[in-house]
């Protein structure tokens, strides 16, 4: 098993993917994570990626993936990036990995980047690119449109604690109650879908392509 996750910003691998990360890694699984966009705060005056390239380096080592891409592309006002770079980092990502199993953002999403970020992903994810991958999978953000989960990847306590504590790694990203991305509510949603697919914890998704 390849796994590929493309995430928007340095963050939402662990946010959103960090438990189906440590899952396929205790499988046995090679896993990659390309981030496309630098961070930027305060609407775009200041410049946070050099500060988060380190959180990034302390989350990947909590979780233990493999391997990593940076786009460090603008975020923020997606036209001014447009398609072009961001499909040929995806393409140029997804053709070097070759991944079985590919994560993206959802549609779904409050944040106009990962939406954008996720119609580039179906542009690069035309039939003639997927020879090699069997599933597709958009992930569901804490803090995005309500949306119920159709595939849940099944965590082990062990799992959810590496999650956690990658997120923990992202200093200036982390949340206190009521945010729905507070430690307290990450572990509730994980019971709430562990609950609905039978298991202690899980993490949802919603199937893009599945092939047999």
């Amino acid at each position: 098993m390849r796994t590929l996750v493309i995430a928007p910003h340095m963050d939402d691998e662990a946010i959103s993917c960090g438990g189906l990360i440590a899952r396929r890694l205790s499988e046995g699984a090679e896993v990659g994570v390309l981030c496309v966009y630098g961070r930027v705060y305060d609407y775009g005056r200041h410049d946070g990626t050099e500060e988060e390239e380190k959180d990034f380096f302390a989350a990947k080592k909590a979780l233990g993936f493999q391997h990593h891409w940076l786009g460090q592309l603008r975020e923020g006002e997606p036209h001014t990036v447009g398609f072009y770079k961001v499909l040929e980092l995806l393409e140029g990502g997804i053709s070097a990995f070759k991944p079985d199993e590919l994560v993206i953002p959802s549609a779904n999403d409050l944040n106009q980047d990962h939406r954008h970020l996720n119609h580039v992903c179906r542009i690069a994810l035309r039939p003639i690119n997927l020879g090699f991958c069997h599933r597709v999978l958009e992930f569901v953000a804490l803090d995005g449109r309500v949306r119920q989960p159709t595939y849940f990847v099944a965590l082990t306590r062990s799992d959810f604690l590496l999650k956690l504590c990658a997120i923990n790694c992202y200093q200036r990203e982390r949340r206190q109650l009521p945010s729905p991305r507070a430690p307290e509510n990450v572990e509730a949603q994980a019971r709430v879908w562990g609950a609905v697919a039978g298991v202690e914890y899980a993490e949802g998704f919603t199937p893009y392509l599945q092939k047999e």
